[in-house]
């Protein structure tokens, strides 16, 4: 790995202190504009619910926050939330993972406007590790085990993302960006009511050469959403989002020449109808998965898709318990070079009472019943509760439990270095977690503590057999555990700022030879520091910084821990046209992905400048 000579130690500690001190500074300035955030959370229970009566724990970003904060990649967005950690080598078009509480992005699950994006091949869920940041109404994250109320993959925890439903007297905006590395961006949007129909909709087409030899990326981006009244009791809908990229991935740095080329297509759809009848509630989604993905060099081609169907019912019993209740159907389909055609039908039928004991105290039960047709049966429960005391102090603990259904790979594949394994078994976790919520200053203030506890059994592992050839068998076990901390300020009329904090540990062990290890890539400790200004009507601000600490590669080699600092601002020429600038990677930090003694290691790109105009008609 290469070093740095004292001159760059204290030129990179200048740029930090130059950053910190900016962050210093900023209470110091004054404005009128203030943000007021949505408070509800659908995810947490299926059901919209105040974020001060969970008894999980829960975050939502809002979508107009993440559109001013000029988020292109969300991954930006989610490094920002306690437990999640998503690394990324910045180039435009990379692939990545999203990791909650230790746990890999294939024990994360994924849900895009009703539709799972965790395939049968792909059970990492890839649209999310690219997503844009365009045309969202929210991105909620949902800690802990949440299989009883969304089944399999749901170890570590959901993320839901929701398509933007339109408002109000339509409106259109243009956002054209240039910058760094030959960089460019273009954007269509808009949104709005025309009568009883509600529409939005966006196009976004990128490209950059990125910073390493022969590592260009393009990513082209869609998505719209309809819905209509068709009487006051029923609405119906439809909503998609497709994400296309090609990207020229070097690997690493021991990696000779050409880079290999890695295109993939994925795309979702849902139509929906929900009729509301005094205390009953129902909705019908249908929702369509489809993903293609190649790769060059040791050529790859997967393909899969997820059709399902999703009946939830919710029933308001008296004023202090709500029922919710329904059935799930999915058919998966997939295959990849090394195996056919494959096709596996799954239903699940679950139940959940949501119960106020008091004004103060509010508890949830659930159960679950899941049947796989590869993998077999599975039933999941969960439980939390909350009480808010008189200092407004929110108490709560929850417990549940949850599994991952094997994926068609490593069920089916004929390849000799991976050869599946029909009889695989789920994976099977429970968790736990307990801790506070404390508000005050009406509310513009918050913070709190959490600690966690996850384990898994049935680790599906690669074990080798002769040579370099394999299979896979149901046989680790892991356990990750820590503490999320966190503190959210509206500190006056201009300033929003946010301080996260992650402690994690995350280990595996090969219960063969009885020998533990650290789980390659979570980092020990997170710090992520936000803040957000308007300073007036006509400019806006806002600086980030996320501390990585404390991660290890395969074989348990340290990798360097790094700073990332990004910082962002706009300025209003009028009421319609906008100028904007924004810097990622402020501070050129030359940091590790990831490292292979295979490939090498995987820098990530450097400090990046783009500026650009937004045009809103």
């Amino acid at each position: 790995m290469p070093t740095q000579n004292s001159n760059n130690h204290t030129a990179a500690f200048a740029r930090r202190g130059i950053v910190i001190a900016s962050l210093l500074a900023m209470p110091f300035l004054n404005g009128d504009e203030s943000v007021e955030l949505d408070p509800f959370i659908v995810g947490a229970t299926r059901t919209e619910r105040a974020a001060d009566t969970l008894g999980v724990s829960a975050d939502r970003l809002v979508g107009s926050e993440i559109e001013k904060g000029m988020v292109r990649d969300l991954r930006h967005a989610l490094f920002n939330v306690n437990g999640v950690y998503a690394p990324s080598d910045e180039a435009l078009a990379s692939t990545s993972e999203i990791m909650i509480r230790g746990n890999s992005g294939s024990r994360v699950l994924s849900i895009v406007d009703g539709a799972k994006t965790n395939s049968s091949i792909f059970s990492a869920g890839r649209f999310m590790a690219g997503a844009s940041g365009f045309n969202l109404d929210s991105v909620e994250v949902i800690r802990g085990a949440q299989s009883t109320l969304y089944g399999s993959s749901a170890i570590g925890g959901v993320i839901l993302l929701e398509t933007r439903r339109g408002r109000g007297t339509p409106s259109y905006a243009v956002t054209a960006e240039a910058g760094s590395f030959n960089s460019y961006l273009a954007a269509l949007q808009g949104q709005g009511e025309s009568g009883e129909l509600d529409f939005s909709f966006h196009l976004a087409s990128q490209e950059s050469d990125n910073e390493r030899l022969d590592n260009e990326g393009k990513m082209k981006s869609y998505s719209f959403r309809f819905d209509y009244d068709v009487s006051d009791n029923t609405t119906i809908g439809v909503v998609s989002r497709g994400e296309f990229t090609d990207y020229s991935n070097p690997v690493g740095d021991l990696t000779p020449p050409p880079s290999v080329r890695v295109q993939s297509d994925t795309a979702v759809m849902s139509a929906y109808v929900e009729t509301i009848n005094n205390e009953w509630t129902q909705k019908l989604t249908l929702s369509l998965l489809d993903e293609y993905y190649r790769q060059t060099g040791s050529l790859y081609i997967g393909d899969a898709s997820n059709l399902s169907m999703d009946w939830q019912n919710a029933i308001d019993i008296s004023e202090s318990t709500r029922l919710v209740a329904g059935s799930t159907w999915e058919l998966q389909e997939g295959n990849d070079n090394s195996f056919p055609e494959s096709e596996g039908e799954n239903w699940a039928l679950f139940a959940q009472a949501e119960v106020a004991a008091s004004e103060s105290v509010n508890l949830v039960v659930g159960a679950r019943y899941d049947d796989y047709e590869f993998a077999g049966s599975k039933s999941t429960l969960r439980a939390n509760g909350s009480w808010m005391l008189p200092s407004k102090t929110k108490l709560r603990a929850a417990v549940g439990s949850a599994f991952r259904a094997p994926n068609f790979f490593r069920l089916f594949s004929t390849s000799g270095f991976a050869l599946g394994n029909p009889n695989l078994k789920p994976e099977e976790s429970e968790s736990w977690e307990f801790g506070f919520d404390h508000y005050f200053n009406d509310g513009k203030a918050q913070f709190g503590l959490t600690y966690f506890r996850n384990d898994i059994e049935n680790l599906v592992v690669w074990i080798p057999t002769t040579g370099w050839d394999g299979t896979y068998a149901n046989r680790d076990i892991a356990e990750n555990y820590g503490v999320e901390a966190y503190a959210n300020f509206q500190v006056n009329d201009i300033w929003n700022a946010s301080i996260a904090y992650t402690w994690t540990e995350s280990e595996s062990t090969n219960v063969e030879f009885d020998s533990t290890a650290r789980v390659a890539g979570v980092p020990r400790h997170q710090v992520s520091i936000t803040n957000d200004l308007w300073i007036d009507e006509k400019w806006s601000a806002g600086v980030g910084i996320n501390y990585v600490l404390g991660r290890e590669s395969f074989g348990s080699a340290d990798i360097d821990d790094y700073v990332l600092a990004r910082a962002y601002g706009r300025y209003r020429l009028s009421d319609d046209v906008s100028l904007t600038a924004r810097i990622e990677n402020a501070l050129d930090e030359d940091y590790t992905v990831s490292y292979s003694r295979y490939s090498g290691r995987v820098p990530a790109r450097g400090f990046g400048a783009f500026g650009g105009l937004e045009w809103r008609f």
